[in-house]
């Protein structure tokens, strides 16, 4: 039964993450434009990194508001670029990517404990998932699957929810 117990918060939060991830997935699919999704996750990441930067003592729930905020400000940014050279939106989301990624590396690299931190937001262990850790990534899906099932166009403009969930569940 021990065994059990350690198994069902990982089985939750794949499961979570199935139940948000798969209408995502299937809008990303959908648009034709795949390096999205991972261009918002890098910036919601660096909104991580940059919080646990800025907020030295801050309550850990600081953490995923900080990677929404982020995740917000990036697919704006995204909306802005898309609207405004519409001929470049793959290469100009391939360097939001980049400039994340390298923000978030030079971001780290005076902290001793930088690559530790990096390789923690990259992996998404799965595997050490809490009940306590879930309870907002159950919530923020129950919102989002509710919100589907009320208004299905909101999926529509659910790029930025993408890597808020993501965040939710690092």
């Amino acid at each position: 039964m021990n065994e059990l117990a350690l198994l069902l918060p990982p089985l939750a939060a794949g499961l979570l993450a199935l139940a948000s991830h798969v209408p995502l997935g299937r809008q990303v699919l959908r648009r034709g434009i795949v390096f999205i999704d991972l261009a918002i996750a890098q910036v919601a990441g660096l909104g991580v990194l940059a919080g646990q930067h800025l907020l030295h003592d801050a309550p850990g729930a600081l953490l995923p508001v900080a990677a929404a905020v982020a995740a917000l400000l990036g697919a704006a940014l995204v909306a802005w670029l898309g609207r405004a050279w519409p001929e470049r939106q793959e290469a100009l989301i391939g360097l939001l990517y980049v400039g994340a990624a390298s923000l978030a590396v030079l971001l780290v690299s005076a902290d001793p404990h930088g690559a530790q931190k990096l390789h923690g937001l990259l992996s998404g262990d799965v595997l050490w998932a809490s009940w306590p850790r879930l309870l907002p990534l159950a919530l923020a899906t129950a919102v989002f699957l509710l919100a589907l099932a009320w208004r299905p166009a909101l999926l529509a403009s659910g790029w930025a929810f993408t890597a808020a969930l993501r965040c939710w569940s690092a």
